[in-house]
């Protein structure tokens, strides 16, 4: 190119100016020999597909398993333990796999604002149903009630954490509006 932009012609018409430029195309076209040369480096595609499916079977299966998983009761006389009792050690055991649970499915490098924001209410209202348990002179029905809460607030905080998980997997992310509604 030269240095001196004066010393370059000035075409005498439109008509010369456009004979001038470049071909739009090169003479030799180079991207069917490249795209061979790619595709011979490529190699087969099905094991990356294989081990994205397995990952997502693990991610959403063993999770699963260990919410199935029951930790097996003691034998105890039916008629000695009072129905409440039970059905307060069945909150305490599923309250307890779901906090496991719940610790294997957070991952806060995937989340987003919209994302972090609802498992953070989420958080508040667990938090607000422990205070509330942390009371001694609770009586035994209030008590049942804010741990089925406790269990049901888990179970879908536990479900949201997954969907984020699992949207991640996918290279999605969960961006719902937040509204306020008086």
């Amino acid at each position: 190119m030269p240095d001196d932009i004066r010393s370059i012609p000035a075409p005498g018409s439109w008509a010369e100016a456009f004979a001038a430029l470049p071909p739009e195309r090169p003479d030799t076209d180079l991207w069917p020999a490249l795209a061979a040369r790619l595709d011979a480096r490529r190699g087969p595609r099905w094991p990356t597909w294989l081990a994205i499916a397995a990952t997502l079977v693990l991610a959403v299966a063993l999770p699963m398993r260990l919410l199935e998983r029951a930790p097996a009761e003691p034998a105890t006389d039916t008629a000695a333990t009072s129905a409440p009792a039970s059905e307060l050690d069945r909150y305490y055991a599923e309250s307890a796999r779901l906090e496991t649970l719940l610790a294997a499915t957070r991952d806060e490098r995937v989340a987003s604002a919209t994302g972090m924001a609802l498992a953070g209410e989420l958080d508040a209202e667990l938090a607000t149903i422990d205070a509330a348990l942390r009371d001694p002179a609770l009586e035994e029905a209030q008590r049942l009630a804010l741990w089925r809460q406790r269990v049901d607030t888990l179970r879908t905080l536990v479900s949201f954490e997954g969907t984020q998980r699992w949207l991640a997997a996918q290279g999605e992310r969960y961006d719902a509006a937040l509204v306020s509604v008086d």
